[in-house]
């Protein structure tokens, strides 16, 4: 990814972790930023118990209109939460939207322990790409403030292909640039 060019930053959260993250990378890129919305009700035990079926069973969600189009954009980051290892329904129903029409990719997860290797392969096989670099961060990291910059500055690091991050590097931070 060269600078300069158009950036949209796109996430579901639930909890906040997966806004937090997005909300800083969005300030750090000068980004836009576009929240996935779940019209189904995800809080609460019940809540949470479809949430994790949903997962699994790879349900797509039924998703609120979204406002900016990846295809505008030479670069989308787009975030989820993991649930029971999977990508949250949200997620799966904008990359299922939205496939074909993404310029660059990059993903990024909050987990409690899930790795993002784990992920993002469902993640690219919806897109219909690979992408140009993806990380992950877990419970953590995302309550470490030296360990979270550090992810966050690794992955912009891999964002702008200075240099390639190894997979070991900050725990699964990894670029394909």
């Amino acid at each position: 990814m060269k600078t300069g060019k158009r950036i949209l930053v796109v996430y579901y959260s639930l909890t906040g972790n997966t806004e937090r993250v997005a909300e800083d990378l969005a300030a750090r890129l000068g980004a836009d930023l576009e929240r996935i919305g779940d019209r189904k009700k995800r809080r609460g035990f019940f809540g949470h118990l479809s949430a994790a079926l949903d997962s699994v069973r790879e349900r797509p969600a039924s998703i609120t209109d979204i406002g900016k189009y990846p295809s505008d954009y030479a670069l989308t980051l787009i975030g989820t939460p993991t649930w029971v290892g999977r990508m949250t329904p949200a997620v799966r129903a904008y990359l299922r939207m939205v496939r074909g029409r993404i310029n660059d990719v990059a993903f990024f997860t909050t987990s409690g322990a899930t790795a993002a290797a784990q992920v993002v392969p469902a993640m690219e096989a919806l897109a219909g790409q690979e992408a140009v670099a993806f990380t992950g961060f877990n419970s953590r990291e995302l309550k470490s403030a030296a360990l979270y910059d550090a992810k966050i500055a690794a992955f912009l690091t891999a964002l702008r292909g200075e240099r390639s991050v190894s997979k070991t590097e900050y725990d699964h931070a990894h670029s394909r640039a």
